[in-house]
């Protein structure tokens, strides 16, 4: 009896644990009301509330006045209530006073992350696979012998294309490499668009067609890469944050907004992808490296050391710290584009990930 008595109370406690584990951790400053205004998105508010915004979508769930969490608009009320223990957030906004208030839809929803900051990575490339490098074809030249091409241009590109759609003109810029220095694929620096040209003095042969530079952003030059535009209207309207296991680890390989030092809604590659069972949405924890230690009569970094301590191994280093957190929103083969959803501190462009579990 005592056994099962002792029995029932662990599996109470573990249930119990388990439970405190999955509640909403709220924020010690966080609001009892809010109003949504113009720019706000819903990782944005959810910050203001949860220690962990990712898990926004718990936040809002299974609350009858916000039936789609994603239909938030500016001038909405929000208040934070309580069901069965955890925090949720109702949402005030009425029509006008009539025996059965009615919510009125709008335009102009808020977003869960800011899809400008997106925008121009959905629809242009900015990786390719090290297969298709070889086969892409290029910027051959013109008729008169130019190495440099610019907008209202017309050139000749390798091979044959459709007269109905955009190609994009890119350069190969840095080239990524994985563990063991394997060849992941190459940053695309995109330099315009251009379709067939509709010159009547100029024609294509069975080799090359006539191409116009119609945009562009930078001079195209010979050897240049020529793809088709992406097309991304199967693209999910709304990125819903999705758990990673913390045992699948990488790295940032590199920041594509430029700086060495990124922070929040700057954009990233990651070296891993599809292959590693990552999608649109997955989570990673972003991760600074522990100092090293040598610890002799005095202790020190290894980093201040000599150039004999520095070229040794380390007494011990220190654990490392998360310091931020990203979404993956783009996904190739072996790698992925991320955004930067929040940074606690100054984040390098080359800082290790981790899986983040929720």
């Amino acid at each position: 009896m005592k056994l099962k008595l002792i029995a029932s109370l662990l599996i109470g406690a573990v249930l119990s644990m388990a439970a405190l584990a999955d509640t909403l951790k709220l924020r010690a400053d966080h609001p009892e009301t809010y109003i949504v205004k113009k720019g706000d998105t819903l990782w944005d508010i959810s910050a203001l509330f949860l220690n962990s915004p990712w898990l926004w979508p718990r936040l809002w769930e299974n609350n009858s006045q916000i039936a789609n969490p994603h239909l938030i608009y500016p001038g909405d009320v929000l208040n934070l209530i309580w069901v069965d223990g955890e925090p949720r957030l109702t949402r005030k906004r009425l029509k006008k006073l009539s025996p059965t208030p009615r919510i009125e839809e709008k335009d102009q929803a808020i977003a869960i992350i800011p899809l400008n900051r997106l925008s121009a990575f959905l629809t242009k490339d900015h990786v390719i696979a090290p297969e298709l490098v070889e086969g892409s074809p290029k910027v051959l030249g013109d008729a008169v012998g130019s190495p440099r091409f610019f907008e209202g241009d017309i050139f000749y590109g390798e091979g044959q294309y459709d007269s109905n759609k955009l190609y994009g003109i890119y350069r190969l810029g840095e080239n990524f490499k994985g563990e063991y220095s394997e060849n992941l694929g190459s940053e695309l620096l995109f330099i315009g668009q251009a379709q067939v040209s509709q010159s009547p003095n100029v024609d294509k042969t069975d080799k090359v067609t006539p191409l116009s530079l119609i945009r562009s952003s930078r001079e195209a030059r010979q050897g240049d890469l020529i793809l088709p535009i992406p097309e991304y209207e199967t693209l999910p309207a709304y990125f819903i944050p999705k758990p990673v296991s913390k045992s699948l680890k990488g790295r940032i390989l590199s920041s594509l907004n430029g700086p060495s030092a990124i922070g929040k809604w700057d954009v990233v590659v990651i070296d891993k992808g599809a292959r590693d069972y990552v999608e649109i949405g997955s989570m990673f924890s972003i991760l600074r490296s522990g100092q090293a230690i040598l610890v002799n009569d005095d202790v020190i970094y290894q980093e201040d050391g000599d150039a004999f301590d520095q070229i040794g191994d380390p007494d011990l280093t220190l654990p490392a710290e998360r310091v931020g957190e990203l979404m993956v929103f783009k996904v190739y083969e072996k790698l992925s584009i991320a955004i930067l959803m929040r940074g606690t501190d100054v984040i390098g462009s080359t800082y290790k990930i981790e899986g983040l579990a929720f």
